[in-house]
Parts: C-alpha cells; structure tokens; sequence
C-alpha cells in the first residue's frame, strides 16, 4: 500500500527537520514527531540513560514508526513524518539482520510519498542537546546512510536548500503541491 499524501522528512540529526515541521504546523499541516526524540525523554524521566542497547532501541523505534503508519491510514490529508520506519528498519538491518528480516515485509510493501524530503548536514545550525549527543561528524555519517537506504528503497531524495526554515517550508509547499 502506498500512501501518496504521507510524506517524509528524514536526515541526520541536527539538520533542522523538527524545527521545520513545528513551522508547517503552524501552516495548519499535520505531522508525526520522531519517535526515537519522544523514547530518550521518556528514558530520561525515569532516570535511564537516554538509549537502550542500539538493536533493542530501533526495535521500539520500528514498533511505534509502524504504529504511527497504521494509526494514520484512514488520514487523506497531507501528513508530514519526522522520520519513518524506513530509518528504523535501516537502523534494525545493521544491528541484527534476522530481525530485520522479519519486519521487513512491512516495510517493503507500506510505502510513502515517491518523494522524500531529507536535510543536509549543516554544521552552522547543528546543536546537540540532552537527546542529541552525537557529533556533527556522527551526524553526516547517518546522513549518508540513510541517503543510501531511501534510495535503495526505491524513493526519490529531494534534498532542502540550506536557507530559512520559512524558505525550507515553501520548497516543501511548492512541491507536494505540485504532485
């Protein structure tokens, strides 16, 4: 099943995908926050540490992204994602790949939008905060993995310009409204 009115926004961290989809949230568009965010604070308010073991902490974010799909399968409007599962399958392959393996139906037949919305690393915008610990060099790294996972995937990577969120917002606009 492909959800053409689901769209994704993905990248590494830091390159201001939240930021710009709080921005088209006030547009009056609807949109899915990242799971994985949502699961380091909730660790972190019981006094966890922010990540669980890598394998057990993409599964729990490839639980609640296949969730989030499921839950929103009746929506017809546009519906933005702060990431997807596609990130946490790709996440669920290189820890475990028999694991993977048995998600992955899910994941290769639940599709989104042709066109996938991904920020580029950029250093001048890039924070780490207490649920982004890793390096801008970490984060170009993820990047470039999940550059390759969409695409292998078989979607088309639309890259935003590195501008203003409310110029990043527009790019959007222009083409989801053009589909």
């Amino acid at each position: 099943m492909t959800k053409q009115n689901f769209y994704v926004l993905t990248g590494g961290p830091g390159g201001g995908k939240t930021s710009l989809l709080e921005n088209l949230a006030g547009k009056g568009y609807s949109y899915v926050p990242d799971e994985a965010r949502r699961i380091i604070r909730e660790r972190i308010s019981r006094g966890l540490p922010p990540r669980p073991e890598p394998e057990e902490f993409a599964m729990e974010i490839f639980r609640r992204d296949r969730k989030n799909f499921n839950k929103n399968i009746d929506v017809t409007t546009p519906l933005f994602f702060d990431r997807s599962f596609i990130d946490s399958a790709g996440m669920l392959s290189e820890c475990d790949i028999n694991i993977y393996n048995r998600i992955r139906h899910f994941h290769i037949t639940n599709r989104f939008n042709q066109k996938v919305f991904i920020t580029p690393p950029w250093e001048e915008i890039y924070r780490t905060d207490s649920e982004r610990d890793q390096t801008f060099t970490e984060s170009v790294r993820v990047y470039e993995k999940i550059m390759q996972l969409y695409i292998k995937s078989g979607y088309e990577m639309i890259e935003l310009p590195k501008n203003t969120i409310e110029v990043r917002a527009q790019f959007i606009l222009e083409h989801i409204s053009n589909l």
